[in-house]
């Protein structure tokens, strides 16, 4: 996929600035970007468990095939990872502090 079309096509799910992003809709986002394109080229950690006997074991193979895409690809591969770890950091983070909050007023109750 061109660099060109994936910009269009993540502005046109999230936004301009990632103003529409949520956990959520990211999560489908991914899982649809990724079904449609499983019989045309690899992605997301696209490694055997046989092979990695470790979750580092499957980043690394992960990015040194990277390196092996055109351009346009790789960086569309790395940008998905890091939304896919940005979100998998920032929601339980916002769980925690909206819990904490929750704690807070039954507290004060």
């Amino acid at each position: 996929m061109r660099i060109e079309n994936f910009r269009d096509l993540v502005k046109s799910k999230f936004g301009n600035k990632l103003e529409y992003a949520t956990p959520g809709n990211i999560q489908e986002f991914l899982a649809s970007f990724y079904s449609e394109r499983i019989g045309k080229r690899a992605g997301r950690f696209d490694i055997t468990e046989e092979k990695a006997s470790s979750y580092e074991e499957m980043v690394k193979e992960f990015l040194m095939s990277v390196l092996e895409n055109p351009t346009d690809e790789a960086i569309v591969l790395l940008w998905l990872l890091t939304l896919e770890l940005l979100f998998a950091v920032i929601e339980p983070l916002e769980r925690e502090r909206i819990g904490r909050f929750l704690d807070n007023l039954q507290e004060d109750v």
